[in-house]
């Protein structure tokens, strides 16, 4: 018996960071528990994508903060996640330490990504836009070449695989670069809404919805 796997959320990016989370960790559940010893490659295929979106969207979504560092830590989780569900549709069972392992050979090391973030949430204002779209990039990518790497059954060499994850990144991000390009409203808003916290006209739960909200349609 297969099991068909769809967002756990409709049509568009949910409203709210509860809504990503609750979408992603539905999702999650429903792929580590599904059976997929007799799926077909299109029900593989679909399965993947989806939960490709849905991770992707999560690790967007919880940089959405203002401590550079702290990134890393929100999304390695949700990728680790992610490249489970995954391998368990491939029919691979797979421990946090392998699959720390397995992003390692991609390219997508934790320090990796860590630098590569705290870079971008050191950029005035535009940090909070960058952030996002470079995390749900990344997740792309992880989730992109993790698939083709179990579809291979784990048999394709490193630079390959480094040579795939670069290529998709980099397509993936310039891609949400490229939808937000001329957004200056948002910039605005981002700029307007820091300017009131350092001042002092909002608390500092008031900053954090009101910038929710300002980029819950990133």
């Amino acid at each position: 018996m297969t099991l068909r796997i769809v967002p756990a959320y409709p049509p568009g990016i949910p409203s709210t960071m509860e809504d990503v989370m609750a979408s992603y960790m539905d999702t999650i559940n429903r792929v580590l528990g599904g059976d997929f010893a007799d799926a077909t490659r299109e029900e593989r295929a679909e399965a993947v994508s989806n939960i490709t979106q849905v991770c992707s969207v999560a690790s967007g979504a919880v940089t959405i903060q203002p401590i550079p560092l702290l990134d890393v830590a929100l999304v390695t989780p949700i990728q680790i996640s992610m490249v489970q569900a995954i391998a368990r549709i491939h029919g691979y069972s797979l421990d946090r330490k392998s699959i720390l392992e397995i992003l390692s050979t991609f390219g997508a090391s934790i320090v990796a990504q860590n630098v590569v973030m705290a870079a971008a949430k050191m950029i005035p204002f535009l940090g909070w836009l960058i952030a996002p779209s470079m995390a749900y990039a990344l997740t792309w990518a992880v989730g992109e070449v993790s698939d083709y790497y179990f579809a291979n059954g784990r048999g394709v060499s490193q630079q390959d695989l480094r040579e795939m994850f670069q290529r998709i990144y980099k397509a993936k991000h310039a891609e949400k670069k490229a939808e937000h390009k001329d957004n200056t409203t948002l910039k605005r808003k981002l700029e307007q809404l820091k300017e009131a916290y350092a001042s002092g006209l909002l608390t500092e739960e008031e900053f954090a919805r009101k910038k929710e909200e300002v980029l819950k349609d990133f």
